[in-house]
């Protein structure tokens, strides 16, 4: 994901130890011991990409976000077996901190609402929090529009589509909610199935997701596209095509893969890919969406208030064989 925050910021992000780090003034990393007080940030069981990690990190530093001021990122992929965000939380105010990002994926309004401290929303909302600061994020719906049409032009008219969803991430559910709803509109008689993947190690090390894509493909070999709504759910559906039993049968009705995100992978993939029949494709979003982030955390803490209580960022281009691009 050289290019693209996941959806993820898509994720637990690239960062750094929980015991935290700081830039130094010539920008080195230097461990602290504890968390910083100021920019903190937590986020579980994905990946934030490393390029818009050192973005982001470099905008926190030119901002002054750094040393007593604070900038620790919180995640990593520990976070994996002990997902806890509202212990994490809690550490991270218990070590001073002034204002905190979250990215929700198990915490609930009920806990956040005892936060006293300005709380920014990262990519998603939570229902009941009434003491959002502000919000930074995608709307999505602009991505699962394109990724409905995309596939819908690609599949016979009363094809079937594979929709995959994270099960601890309802950002999935709602994107595949917006997919479902366009589909509709666009191509009524497709007929729309679902698979719920567990929640998975960074790169599927136990094959968790892929076990998961290639029951969904014998189950449904009459498959003729997918929204995986997610890039690394894609790519593992690219990798999970040969190991399948019924690898011929698959091959023979899948016609389009839609991912999100922009990644490295999926864009080597829809380059490069020698499968005949099958169109992948992803749609690109910003890794500035971490500077965004970034100066949005420097607003609440030098001014006490967010530059405005809403910033949107809808997610960029379709990325196609026609201009896939990706970066070594």
């Amino acid at each position: 994901m050289n290019k693209i925050v996941k959806a993820t910021l898509f994720a637990s992000i690239a960062a750094l130890a929980l015991s935290g780090c700081v830039k130094g003034n010539s920008g080195t990393d230097q461990p602290t011991g504890k968390y910083p007080a100021g920019f903190v940030m937590y986020n579980t069981c994905n990946s934030w990409n490393e390029e818009a990690y050192q973005h982001s990190y470099s905008q926190a530093f030119n901002v002054g976000l750094t040393g007593a001021n604070g900038g620790a990122w919180v995640g990593g992929s520990e976070t994996f077996l002990n997902p806890d965000q509202k212990q994490s939380i809690n550490d991270l105010l218990k070590n001073g901190a002034k204002a905190i990002a979250i990215s929700p994926e198990n915490v609930t309004a009920e806990f956040l609402n005892t936060i006293t401290i300005p709380v920014i929303m990262f990519d998603s909302h939570v229902k009941g929090f009434d003491k959002e600061a502000c919000f930074v994020g995608y709307d999505y719906t602009e991505a699962a529009e394109k990724a409905a049409e995309f596939i819908a032009t690609r599949i016979p008219q009363e094809g079937k589509v594979l929709v995959l969803t994270i099960n601890n991430d309802p950002r999935t559910v709602k994107r595949a909610d917006m997919f479902k709803n366009k589909m509709a509109q666009i191509a009524s008689k497709v007929q729309i199935v679902t698979q719920e993947i567990q929640t998975y190690h960074p790169d599927d090390k136990t094959n968790t997701a892929k076990a998961s894509i290639q029951e969904a493909l014998m189950k449904d070999p009459d498959i003729a596209g997918i929204y995986a709504n997610d890039d690394d759910l894609a790519y593992f559906t690219y990798q999970t095509i040969d190991q399948t039993p019924s690898k011929e049968d698959i091959l023979k009705n899948l016609k389009a893969v839609f991912g999100c995100g922009g990644s490295n992978k999926m864009q080597d993939v829809i380059k490069n890919s020698k499968r005949s029949g099958i169109e992948f494709a992803t749609m690109e979003c910003s890794p500035e969406i971490g500077a965004y982030l970034t100066d949005e955390m420097a607003q609440i803490l030098r001014y006490g208030m967010p530059s405005e209580k809403n910033r949107i960022f809808y997610p960029g281009k379709v990325i196609d064989k026609s201009n896939a691009d990706p970066k070594q």
